[in-house]
């Protein structure tokens, strides 16, 4: 004996059945377009923060180098390399370097400033490099005290003072004896004092 489905009866519950699945796959479907939206959302907000934080560390990186090159920077005005030449004070480092050594006898004639230029040497535009040459012609008792007489301007200097050229004759015939009182050699040297005027 076959038993028939009343249908009558299974409307209801297959009714609320399928309209509870549909509303299940309807949730799934929000929820995955939600979960995809949100995750969009804290990829765009994980890239904003990479970035502030790089932006952040760049600035950090600049503030360090401004602090270290604004104090370089001072250092460079206060000696004079950067700035108004200062034809005086080279000439006062002369006299102060010739105080200690005590040549027989140290001229010197200073040129105008001209634009410093070398074979490779590159600047930017808004920085101009300047040098002015100082021709000296020296009494010297022995050949050390020429470089004893450099060494101590570049140190006075710190550097801001270059050898163009240098020579060095004898006084007296090479057979006779040096004396410690009078001129034994005569040197004429060229030196070019450089100066930055940065605008």
């Amino acid at each position: 004996m076959t038993s028939k489905v009343d249908w009558s009866y299974l409307r209801m519950p297959l009714c609320i059945f399928f309209t509870s699945l549909m509303i299940a796959f309807l949730m799934i479907i929000t929820s995955k377009q939600y979960e995809n939206t949100q995750q969009a959302k804290y990829n765009k907000s994980l890239s904003a923060l990479h970035a502030t934080l790089q932006n952040y560390n760049s600035t950090i990186n600049d503030i360090d180098r401004l602090k270290r090159y604004s104090s370089q920077y001072a250092e460079y005005k206060a000696s004079g390399l950067v700035g108004v030449e200062r034809r005086l004070s080279w000439i006062e480092s002369l006299k102060k370097a010739n105080k200690v050594l005590q040549l027989p006898t140290i001229n010197y004639n200073l040129l105008p400033q001209q634009t410093f230029t070398r074979l490779g040497f590159k600047v930017k535009e808004s920085v101009e490099v300047n040098g002015s040459i100082m021709d000296l012609r020296m009494g010297l008792l022995h050949e050390g005290d020429l470089f004893t007489l450099i060494d101590s301007l570049i140190k006075l200097n710190k550097n801001m003072v270059t050898v163009e050229s240098c020579s060095i004759k004898r006084s007296s015939p090479v057979s006779s004896t040096l004396s410690m009182e009078k001129i034994n050699l005569r040197s004429n040297c060229r030196l070019r004092w450089i100066n930055i005027n940065a605008q």
